[in-house]
Order: structure tokens, then sequence, then C-alpha cells
């Protein structure tokens, strides 16, 4: 497959949340970076939408270089944050409408919260840009809370990001296999 993987954010301009010195533009790349390993070794053709800090809080390019290469699945990494400290675990968001979004989406959320051992909050449907403009099937992960201390640690610690990333490929392998 041609697997677009988008790092959420883009560092100085526009870092996303931020929790203790931690910008999840940082931990997401990180991440992205390690599932960009796990699925080039497995033999997929890879993208990502950045390598490191960009200079753009811009979103459309992201969508427009799935479409634009032909990808067969898009996958934007985030952290979440909320004002309570107490929010935590994982949700997956796809595009209203989009059944292969869904299954993409269902099949990803169920390998994060296996592996990370996170609150499952679900597979939800949004209009965000990026699911919206993406031609392929797309989803929006949220790894984890920044704003809560021990969903941080996870996204913080090396152990952490690449059990996230194994999770993602795994999730990947199931949506393949149908």
């Amino acid at each position: 497959m041609k697997i677009v993987i988008d790092p959420g954010h883009s560092g100085p301009v526009e870092p996303g949340a931020c929790a203790v010195g931690i910008r999840e533009c940082d931990v997401v790349l990180a991440i992205a970076k390690l599932l960009a390993e796990q699925l080039a070794d497995a033999g997929h053709e890879i993208i990502l939408t950045r390598t490191g800090d960009i200079a753009t809080d811009d979103l459309g390019f992201r969508a427009e270089l799935a479409n634009v290469n032909g990808a067969d699945v898009f996958i934007s990494i985030h952290a979440n944050s909320a004002a309570s400290p107490a929010a935590h675990g994982t949700e997956v968001y796809h595009y209203p409408g989009s059944e292969w979004g869904r299954r993409l989406a269902v099949c990803l959320q169920a390998r994060l919260v296996a592996e990370l051992n996170t609150a499952d909050r679900g597979v939800k449907e949004a209009n965000f840009q990026v699911l919206r403009e993406t031609d392929c099937p797309a989803v929006l992960a949220e790894v984890a809370f920044i704003s809560n201390e021990a969903d941080r640690s996870l996204l913080t610690s090396y152990a952490g990001q690449l059990a996230a990333a194994v999770a993602m490929a795994g999730g990947l392998a199931d949506y393949a296999a149908g």
C-alpha cells in the first residue's frame, strides 16, 4: 500500500498542544517516524507530510500530498489535550459517511488501546480538514492525552512511542486483511 503518514502540527509555527514543556508536534513526529520504519519494513511505500519542523500551519497541503500521490490510506497522528488533567485515553476519528475510513479507524483504535493499555474513548466522526479533503480512507488518531500525566509519560517515552507505532502498523495490517 501507499501510505501517507501525517505527524500533526508543524513545530514553532503551530506546535499543537503543550504541557510542561512537551510539544505535541515533537511527540507525534517521533511516533510517525517509528511507524514509517515499521511500514517500510513491511514493504509499504511511505510518504511523510513532514520530517521535522515546517514553517506553515496550513493543512491543505497534507491532504493534497495524499491525493496527488494516489495514497491508499492517510493517517494523521496527534496527541490530545483537555482542560481537565484527568482526561485520558485514545480515540480515532474518520470522516462522516466514509465506510472505509470507519473501518480503518476501528482497526487502529482496537490495536492502540490493546497495545498501549489506554482508556478506549472510541471511534468518532469529525469534519476535520485533513479527513474531509483526502480522497482515500483517512483517519486522525489521538494517541493519548498530553495534558494527562500518565498518558504524557507514554507519549514521551521511546517505549510508548514504539508501542504506538507497532499498534498502528498492526491496525493497518488488520485493515488490509479485510
